[in-house]
C-alpha cells in the first residue's frame, strides 16, 4: 500500500496571497522609514534648541562683559550703547526661551508622543475584537500577533 499522507512534493497552499504579503511588507518599510525620519527631525530640533539657547547665553555674557569693562565707565557714550545692547541681548534671549519652549511643546514632544504611541500600538497584540476569523487558527504559535510574519 502506497499511501503518503502529506503528499511531498506539491507546493504548500499560502493562507496569505504574495501580492498581500508584498504590500504590507513595503508599507512596513514606509512605516520604518517615516519612523527614521521623525527621529531624525526630533534629534535636529533638540540639537537646533540646544545651538539657539547656547548663542543666547553667550551674547548675554559677552554683553555683561562689556558693561564690566573699565573702558565703559570712562565713556558715557560707550556706556549707553553697551547698556543697549544688553538690554537687547537679554531681551533676545528671553524670547528665544520662549521660542525653544514652544517648540518644545509643539514640535519635540508630540514627535517623541507619536512614536512612542505608533509604534507600541504596531508590536503591540492585536486586539481580539479585530482578529481575522479563522487566520490565528491556522497558524500556530501565533496567538494574535498580527505582525508575527
Amino acid at each position: 500500500m502506497s499511501w503518503i499522507p502529506f503528499k511531498i512534493g506539491q507546493p504548500k497552499k499560502q493562507i496569505v496571497p504574495k501580492t498581500v504579503e508584498r504590500d504590507f511588507e513595503r508599507e512596513y518599510g514606509k512605516l520604518q522609514q517615516l519612523e527614521e525620519q521623525t527621529r531624525k527631525l526630533q534629534k535636529d530640533m533638540k540639537k537646533s534648541t540646544d545651538a539657539d539657547l547656547a548663542m543666547s547665553k553667550s551674547a548675554v555674557k559677552i554683553s555683561l562683559d562689556l558693561l564690566s569693562n573699565p573702558l565703559c565707565e570712562q565713556d558715557q557714550d560707550l556706556l549707553s550703547m553697551v547698556t543697549a545692547l544688553d538690554t537687547a541681548m537679554k531681551r533676545m534671549d528671553a524670547f528665544n526661551q520662549e521660542k525653544v519652549n514652544q517648540i518644545q511643546k509643539t514640535v519635540i514632544e508630540p514627535l517623541k508622543k507619536r512614536n512612542q504611541l505608533f509604534w507600541s500600538w504596531v508590536t503591540s497584540e492585536w486586539p481580539q475584537s479585530h482578529e481575522l476569523p479563522g487566520l490565528h487558527s491556522q497558524i500556530p504559535g501565533t496567538q494574535g500577533l498580527w505582525l508575527a510574519w
